[in-house]
């Protein structure tokens, strides 16, 4: 059981990094990109400005998974440091209890804020939308230029949390005597 959660986690922790690293050197290259068109011919590309802010949130929600996972993440250790370790662990099990509860109210909460709000064109890119359309002929290009996409970060963004915490708890279930170095 403790050689299947832990492959899971190293390919989800993957995964993950994955995500964001190509989230950030997407970003990187738009704005790149787009600063340089903006300094030699002077003016930069309508979605260049909206998109790489889009990108960015995908990339964060990648990245906060993987930062789970790899127990990178923001920790209070002051008091933490009176306990014992029987005890340590049972708190951190139950914080990654609650951290799977968050993902799926993140999840449900992005998945309402796209039904509600994700039918609204999003102003910098859907023109690039409407020109991708009328380029390919593919009328389904138009959803690029809608709100929907990039709010449905939120969605995938819980849903990778409450995974990355699901499988942090297996992984600290399955190895009772294992405590993982809390001055760090």
């Amino acid at each position: 059981m403790q050689r299947i959660v832990q492959r899971t986690i190293d390919l989800f922790s993957k995964f993950a990094a994955a995500g964001a690293s190509l989230s950030m050197g997407v970003l990187f290259l738009i704005v790149f990109f787009n600063s340089v068109r903006r300094y030699t011919i002077g003016k930069s590309l309508e979605w260049g400005e909206e998109m790489p802010i889009f990108i960015a949130i995908y990339g964060v929600m990648f990245g906060i998974a993987w930062a789970y996972l790899q127990d990178r993440h923001i920790r209070f250790t002051m008091l933490i440091r009176f306990l014992s370790e029987s005890l340590i662990r049972k708190l951190y099990m139950l914080v990654d209890l609650i951290m799977v509860g968050n993902g799926v109210l993140l999840t449900y909460s992005g998945w309402m804020f796209v039904l509600r709000r994700g039918g609204i064109e999003s102003s910098g890119i859907i023109n690039l939308a409407k020109d991708l359309r009328s380029l390919t002929g593919w009328d389904s290009m138009i959803w690029i230029g809608y709100q929907y996409p990039y709010q449905a970060a939120m969605v995938l963004g819980g849903v990778m949390l409450s995974i990355a915490a699901l499988l942090k708890l297996l992984q600290r279930a399955a190895e009772p005597a294992a405590l993982e170095s809390v001055g760090e």
